[in-house]
């Protein structure tokens, strides 16, 4: 796991589900990287609660190099998704870069 993991929720209610996805993916990118830093993940929603987009960003520490990513979407997963999938992307790639080194 990571040094540490934190999901703050802004201006929604916190949710299991959300916080069990979130943790499943920064688990997964260990596959890349096994000395993962500080991970601190920020769910929010736009404009009036339950009216707008879901705002997810990502700040984590990957080869010691900060890796930050917002994504947004009306879906709260759909978001988390987007977000993860182009930090794994990132990571694999910082990744790669050390091995071929």
């Amino acid at each position: 796991m990571t040094q540490s993991l934190q999901i703050v929720f802004h201006g929604i209610n916190r949710s299991p589900a959300v916080e069990a996805a979130v943790t499943e993916k920064v688990e997964a990118l260990q596959r890349f990287d096994h000395q993962l830093g500080a991970c601190k993940v920020t769910i929010g929603q736009e404009g009036h609660q339950t009216m707008g987009a879901f705002s997810v960003r990502v700040d984590l520490v990957a080869s010691g190099q900060n890796v930050i990513v917002n994504r947004t979407n009306m879906d709260v997963m759909l978001a988390i998704n987007e977000a993860f999938d182009t930090v794994r992307r990132s990571v694999k790639e910082e990744a790669d870069k050390r091995r071929n080194h």
